[in-house]
């Protein structure tokens, strides 16, 4: 875990989320253009117009691809379409290495099926993980190849206190719907395992309690009617060793989706959590075992992450994609050492936040989401710990894509990110004391954070 996700700072008490920078355009976020004389000023919430129609960042800011889909890589396969969930690693010789997942099922002829995971008429599956390794700098390519292969729509994931990657399958296909650890100091096909233990489901998302003695594991769910997840192993940091499989129960609701608008913002529940019994999903789906002890659903689980407060509590963030009143998104806080679940946002607006999928943490000690809403302007959103929306960029010209794979170099100098549909993984550099003057002149509590 590095050291901008222990730094986000959480008040007792939150205001609702409400996005109030886009005041320039009547509420919507607006591109514009300026002159560049503006970069010497300060920068006031606006996106300049990127005249490459591929990704509008705030002014300062400035974007580089670092490999695109199709581009050969160094062990003579190209790189793989629909870049998805990622995390950055410093290696061992001081080089930055992107794990990468790919959202595809697709067979492919390529790829070496003797090292894949699965085949189908002897032919890999597509997705599974890439490896971007960088030089120091974090921005100049120096080698790529794929670390995971015969896997299924690998989604998202998330990054371990001991800097391997986990990649999770989206799928309840036979024999997928697991995570797999892959190593990013690997050169090898051959450098995953498979946590059979932590179950099967459509999983999204996972991240790793830093605080807690047993090394939990949450994980959602990208379903309908998914369920939200604790895996506790049976030895810390082993996650391929047996353990238990839990889903969440908040007693007296069976559903969060919050369609009939009974749930505000802010809004504390008890929890209980309901054992699953055949994490393997033999004869039953992982998700109606839990359904059938009473488990809460969440709509469309999508990214989380754990944070660390100044006396090292943990609150874990989560996203549901389509829930809400107007099915628009969620934002879920759920505090361990509390056994509380709360509402931190959900969103009434598209021009606010529309359907908010992978989520991380800025150097700064913000919460930053992508959207995933099929618009052609997907946005990247900034958010306090008051709740406090701000934009960070948006996807150019008439791409559809969505954004994926939010993360940050281990210095903070660098923001990575995909936009899956192009193709497309870029970084992101420039003045990032521009960024941070803006936000910490819209919380008029004035909270102050460790940096």
């Amino acid at each position: 875990m590095d050291k901008s996700k222990r730094q986000f700072i959480k008040r007792a008490g939150q205001s609702s989320a409400m996005l109030i920078l886009y005041a320039y355009g009547g509420g919507r976020l607006i591109a514009s253009d300026k002159s560049i004389s503006s970069l010497n000023k300060k920068w006031d919430g606006m996106l300049a117009k990127d005249p490459r129609a591929l990704f509008d960042l705030p002014y300062g800011l400035s974007y580089k691809v670092i490999i695109s889909s199709g581009d050969l890589m160094n062990d003579g396969l190209n790189y793989g379409k629909r870049p998805d969930g990622m995390a950055a690693f410093e290696l061992r010789d001081g080089s930055i290495a992107l794990v990468v997942n790919h959202e595809t099922e697709s067979k492919d002829k390529n790829l070496d099926a003797s090292k894949a995971y699965d085949t189908a008429n002897g032919k890999a599956y597509s997705g599974g993980t890439s490896t971007i390794v960088l030089e120091a700098d974090g921005r100049t390519l120096k080698r790529s190849n794929r670390s995971l292969v015969g896997t299924i729509d690998n989604c998202a994931g998330g990054a371990t206190p001991w800097n391997t990657w986990i990649s999770c399958e989206e799928t309840y296909k036979q024999n997928h719907g697991y995570a797999f650890e892959v190593d990013p100091e690997s050169k090898s096909l051959n450098g995953y395992k498979r946590l059979t233990h932590m179950g099967r489901f459509k999983r999204e998302a996972v991240t790793v309690d830093l605080n807690d003695p047993a090394g939990c594991v949450y994980q959602t769910e990208d379903d309908y009617s998914g369920l939200f997840y604790k895996f506790i192993p049976s030895k810390k940091g082993q996650l391929s060793s047996p353990g238990k499989l839990y889903a969440l129960k908040i007693p007296g609701i069976k559903n969060t989706s919050n369609k009939e608008g009974l749930i505000s913002v802010n809004d504390s529940f008890p929890v209980e959590w309901v054992q699953i019994k055949d994490p393997s999903a033999k004869s039953i789906k992982t998700k109606i075992q839990g359904k059938n002890d009473n488990a809460s659903i969440f709509n469309g689980g999508e990214g989380i992450i754990f944070t660390n407060d100044k006396d090292s509590t943990t609150n874990i963030f989560f996203t549901c994609k389509r829930g809400g009143k107007a099915g628009l998104g969620q934002i879920w806080k759920y505090s361990p050492s509390k056994s509380k679940i709360s509402l931190f946002y959900e969103s009434d607006n598209v021009n606010n936040l529309w359907e908010g999928d992978n989520i991380n943490i800025t150097p700064w000690g913000d919460l930053i989401i992508c959207e995933d809403n099929g618009s052609n302007a997907c946005k990247l959103i900034g958010c306090t710990p008051n709740g406090t929306l701000y934009p960070l960029g948006r996807v150019a010209g008439n791409s559809s894509s969505e954004i994926a794979g939010i993360c940050f170099s281990p210095d903070g100098q660098n923001m990575y990110l995909n936009i899956q549909e192009e193709g497309k993984t870029i970084v992101v550099s420039g003045d990032w004391t521009k960024i941070r003057e803006f936000r910490d002149g819209l919380d008029s509590n004035k909270v102050h954070y460790e940096i």
